[in-house]
């Protein structure tokens, strides 16, 4: 994750990370994962789709930070100048209040909120990260391979 206090390039770079992990985890939880890359989807269509097909968590509150991450993504994508980037930011942050990543892990965030912007923006990619490496180990142990931790 660069170190910038550049709210696009801090999106963009966390936003790229976690597709490629959506994408990982793809590979671990559909048999002929291979046809997605002619598919063509979108971010939030490879998402739900992963979260179709994956056996654990697909009810877990860090979905909806994913799915919020994206928001944001579109938006300065689309529109540097959006006004809405700002209440999307907000939206992220209030779900990344809520979401403890790992099982078992219970990660303080009572802090958070005074963190400075990009530093709780790149704490909420990690969250996704996280997440998504979680499920990833527990696919990938449950099918007999070793981790690519």
């Amino acid at each position: 994750m660069p170190r910038t206090d550049d709210v696009s390039l801090v999106v963009l770079k966390g936003h790229l990370l976690v597709e490629e992990m959506l994408g990982e985890l793809a590979g671990n939880v559909l048999a002929s994962a291979r046809y997605l890359d002619d598919a063509n989807l979108s971010f939030h269509q490879l998402t739900r789709v992963v979260r179709a097909a994956v056996p654990v968590k697909s009810r877990h509150k860090c979905w909806d930070l994913i799915f919020a991450l994206n928001s944001l993504r579109n938006d300065l994508v689309h529109n540097l100048q959006s006004r809405r980037v700002k209440g999307r930011l907000r939206d992220l942050f209030t779900i990344a209040e809520k979401v403890q990543p790992v099982d078992g892990m219970k990660i303080e965030k009572s802090q958070d909120a005074k963190l400075e912007r990009c530093e709780r923006l790149r704490q909420c990619i990690v969250d996704c990260m996280q997440f998504l490496r979680g499920i990833i180990f527990v696919v990938e142990e449950k099918r007999g391979r070793p981790s690519s931790l």
